[in-house]
């Protein structure tokens, strides 16, 4: 495949401000492996997490850029049953808002992308990037999309072993938003309209140039990610196919960027969701510092959980109740994760927020998943001085909802515990990086104990 490279874009956009008084965020033919481009024009990653291509990151913040400044940069469909609804194998199984969950232990999942063949018909980013173990790195094209002309990533899965590429879990991600819904902002490099495909043609050579089969397809995407399963039974190829960008992306960010996992499902789902609010959106992503939750995780345990990052500044449980019904839809995995109540406690109306949890609990097990929930951060932040009032709103789901529910970390003590390190100033509503990935630490930590049994 000839490599064709192009660079229409090398300019900077203007840096994206942050609410620091509630918990929201920004408004608003390459060859394989090894191969990559220059990129130089600037794009906001996160108040939280300011990124370059190389990995490089900026200084402010959280580790990121400067306030008012901007960084370095260029740089999911059903419940469970087997793997449509109900229980997993039997292992950990959702029987719905009717019955009892069970959790036992997450059925391994094993990533089967890793490393392999990978290429592109555009690149200023090295299509390794995709597949590769440093969340630092992506696959970035330097092309703006269309029908007659999209961006692809190709992945050679002909080395895979046969009984591994029959049901599989894809989750691709777009790392240079900020919210998962990114439908009241600018998206940046955030495929729209795309679709998977597969290919029976031999591995081990350039990428077929025909005979691809459509597997899945999403148009007017607004996410900031995607997962899907599917069956690759008979095929060696498998294909991210990009034919337009999404609505609302940025000037200068037009064209098409990501990384892709695969993982061995067919014999249960590690699928997890964070949904949440900028807290959420600032420490549960992908992070360059490669301590991501699957890292972590993985680091411990055979297990290397397919996740998602789907928080949103400022939002409440209000917000997401109007929400959450599309975040299930697109969602083929088990755990969701529940994290809100910063932009609740101001309200000072716990009741109502415990009445909020409820009903997206009930949600999420009518859905076939399993609910898992920590409690609020602690902030010193003078407003939010009513939230250990609201978690005793958590406390009392844990005894309604009992083994139907996931507890999840403490993070109100494990960042009560650490405030003196985990905020730049006292009162700040954020945590800092330190704070940020003492979060990440503390998922990873109540998850291999209650959900994995390390």
């Amino acid at each position: 495949m000839k490599h064709r490279t192009r660079f229409p874009w090398l300019t900077s956009t203007s840096a994206v401000a942050w609410c620091l008084t509630l918990a929201c965020g920004p408004s608003g033919g390459a060859g394989a492996n090894g191969q990559s481009g220059d990129q130089s024009s600037l794009l906001p990653r996160t108040p939280g997490a300011w990124q370059s291509a190389s990995g490089v990151a900026a200084t402010g913040p959280d580790g990121g850029a400067p306030d008012g400044g901007a960084g370095p940069g260029p740089v999911s469909e059903g419940g469970v049953s087997g793997l449509d609804s109900g229980t997993m194998h039997g292992e950990a199984g959702a029987t719905g808002s009717e019955g009892g969950i069970v959790v036992t232990q997450a059925a391994s999942m094993p990533i089967i992308s890793r490393g392999l063949p990978t290429y592109s018909n555009y690149a200023v980013s090295a299509p390794v990037g995709a597949v590769d173990a440093d969340y630092g790195t992506v696959w970035r094209t330097g092309h703006v999309p269309t029908p007659s002309d999209s961006n692809w990533v190709a992945i050679d899965l002909s080395s895979v072993p046969v009984a591994m590429r029959t049901t599989v879990y894809s989750v691709w991600f777009n790392e240079y938003g900020y919210n998962y819904d990114t439908s009241d902002g600018s998206s940046y490099t955030l495929p729209g309209d795309f679709t998977i495909q597969a290919n029976a043609a031999p591995g081990g050579g350039q990428p077929p140039a025909s005979g691809w089969t459509n597997l899945a397809a999403k148009t007017g995407n607004l996410y900031g990610s995607g997962a899907n399963l599917i069956d690759l039974t008979g095929f060696d190829w498998v294909r991210f196919d990009c034919t337009a960008s999404a609505a609302n992306v940025a000037a200068q960010n037009t064209d098409t960027s990501l990384q892709w996992n695969l993982y061995d499902a067919h014999a249960g789902n590690d699928g997890w969701k964070f949904g949440g609010d900028s807290i959420t959106a600032n420490s549960m992503g992908h992070k360059a510092t490669n301590d991501s939750f699957d890292q972590l995780v993985h680091g411990q345990v055979a297990n290397n959980p397919a996740f998602e990052m789907a928080g949103h500044g400022g939002w409440s449980t209000a917000t997401m109740l109007a929400n959450i019904d599309g975040f299930l839809a697109d969602f083929p995995g088990l755990y969701f994760g529940l994290s809100l109540g910063t932009n609740d406690a101001p309200g000072n109306d716990a009741p109502t927020y415990g009445l909020n949890m409820g009903h997206l609990v009930d949600k999420i097990l009518a859905a076939g998943k399993i609910p898992v929930v920590p409690t609020i951060p602690y902030t010193g932040e003078p407003a939010h001085a009513t939230i250990p009032a609201y978690n005793a709103q958590i406390e009392a789901l844990y005894s309604t909802y009992g083994a139907k529910l996931v507890k999840g970390p403490d993070l109100y003590t494990v960042i009560y515990d650490g405030r003196a390190t985990m905020f730049d100033n006292p009162t700040d509503l954020h945590p800092n990086a330190t704070g940020n990935a003492a979060i990440r630490r503390a998922w990873a930590d109540a998850m291999l104990a209650s959900v994995y049994h390390h």
